[in-house]
């Protein structure tokens, strides 16, 4: 299982990876013009970077929540 720094580490590394995808789809449409395969793939991997972005968003707030918790006693 992963911990949570590890999970997290994942996450971001996706999120920088589908982010480098994007913007190469992103300039490969200005300079030769839209393509509907890519405009497609471009649409998935921002799905896919919204998915990531909440997971990560939900992570964060599960830690806080954690910590939260504890320093109230548990």
């Amino acid at each position: 299982m992963n911990t949570h720094p590890d999970y997290r580490q994942q996450l971001v590394t996706e999120l920088i990876a589908q982010s480098a995808k994007i913007d190469l789809l992103v300039v490969k449409a200005r300079t030769e013009g839209d393509n509907p395969h890519d405009a497609q793939e471009l649409e998935n991997l921002r799905t896919q970077q919204r998915e990531t972005t909440r997971k990560l968003h939900a992570l964060e707030a599960l830690g806080s929540n954690t910590w939260e918790n504890i320093g109230d006693g548990g």
